[in-house]
């Protein structure tokens, strides 16, 4: 195990300590919040949020999203012309349905494979968390109001086919460069994901939310922990300059009202996020409407990537019975190896490899 690792579960530790936190008081006067039930179904209902004894709202707690799998990410075209308040529960429950049937029929493909062949690229199916998922939305984006993330820019358009192109032009795996980092171990979710997005998987949903005054920790159960310094508190700093590159970005917070703010820039080129680059900023919102419930946001701009900003929005749900475990992705790993010593034997034998199971010339007897 690392120093570095070491350290960081110390510090994480140290927060999650903290004795202040276990005082709580309630926030005078009641607000009007809508469940974390779908759109036109949600009712108004009147939530005080605990306070800590700083003042802060109570978003800490165990959390998980894996309810939230199989939900479309943009609005399917069968609830074409509705906003998602006007899905009725039937309609969600129906849906839930469908989705817990096509969840369980994907199982074993999601590393990819050829259904027509049966070959599959999976993890064990008891793994999931997604088959059994009840889905608190009908679609993730709330903004722009169709539902859709909005069109790239001619720029962008450019950018990704040069990219693919070149990636093409070399193999499909010619260097532990052409992985995406989920397969290095460097953060689960691969080259074209946000680090630090709490999107729902097929497994490894679990969160921590750890505050103190000073400070906010988010532990991910397979992607690093941030600590996050809080706006005009003792730790506060301004955004390191754009030199200083991670693959989570550079995060500060701050509170407008009853409501965490996270503020994300710096990422390294490697997370390209839907075919973002280093411009992207990351704006994610941390409400608690409900004993039971955090509701998660979060905003996304770059403009030499989309025509304009746009936002996606669930609940993260409070749940003591799905603590992080740990993840050690490099103990005993030796999956990048293998990937390239496949395709280095695959090269002495002439044979052709491909992302595609059905052009893979090797499994064409299959």
């Amino acid at each position: 195990m690392s120093n570095r690792f070491l350290t960081l579960s110390a510090a994480v530790l140290a927060l999650a300590a903290a004795p202040s936190l276990v005082a709580q008081t309630q926030a005078p006067g009641a607000r009007q919040k809508k469940t974390a039930s779908s759109g036109g179904a949600a009712v108004a209902a009147t939530f005080v949020p605990k306070r800590l004894p700083w003042g802060d709202p109570d978003i800490s707690g165990n959390f998980t999203n894996k309810d939230e799998a199989n939900t479309p990410f943009e609005r399917p075209a069968q609830w074409a012309g509705k906003r998602i308040e006007d899905i009725t529960p039937e309609e969600l429950a129906a849906a839930n349905k469908a989705r817990q049937r096509q969840a369980l029929e994907d199982a074993p493909y999601p590393g990819g494979g050829s259904r027509q062949r049966g070959v599959a690229i999976a993890v064990p199916i008891h793994w999931f968390d997604s088959l059994d998922s009840v889905n608190h939305r009908p679609w993730f984006i709330t903004d722009p109001p169709d539902g859709k993330i909005p069109p790239m820019t001619e720029e962008a358009t450019r950018r990704v086919a040069a990219a693919a192109a070149a990636r093409r032009a070399r193999g499909s795996a010619d260097s532990y460069t052409d992985r995406s980092i989920s397969d290095r171990c460097i953060a689960r979710r691969g080259s074209q994901s946000v680090a630090n997005l709490m999107t729902p998987n097929i497994y490894g949903n679990s969160y921590q939310i750890v505050q103190t005054k000073d400070y906010v920790a988010i532990r991910y159960e397979m992607d690093p922990t941030r600590v996050i310094a809080i706006e005009g508190r003792a730790a506060a700093r301004p955004h390191l300059g754009s030199n200083l590159r991670s693959y989570g970005g550079d995060s500060i917070a701050r509170w407008e009202s009853d409501t965490l703010v996270v503020d994300t820039k710096n990422f390294l080129p490697a997370i390209n996020y839907r075919g973002s680059n280093v411009n992207l900023h990351v704006i994610e919102r941390f409400e608690r409407i409900s004993p039971k419930f955090v509701n998660y946001s979060v905003t996304l701009e770059d403009p030499t990537t989309w025509t304009r900003p746009w936002s996606f929005s669930y609940p993260l749900t409070e749940d003591d019975g799905e603590p992080i475990f740990e993840y050690a992705c490099h103990e005993g790993n030796y999956g990048l190896r293998n990937i390239l010593s496949a395709g280095r034997s695959d090269d002495r034998k002439g044979i052709k490899s491909s992302d595609n199971v059905d052009a893979q010339d090797d499994l064409r007897d299959f």
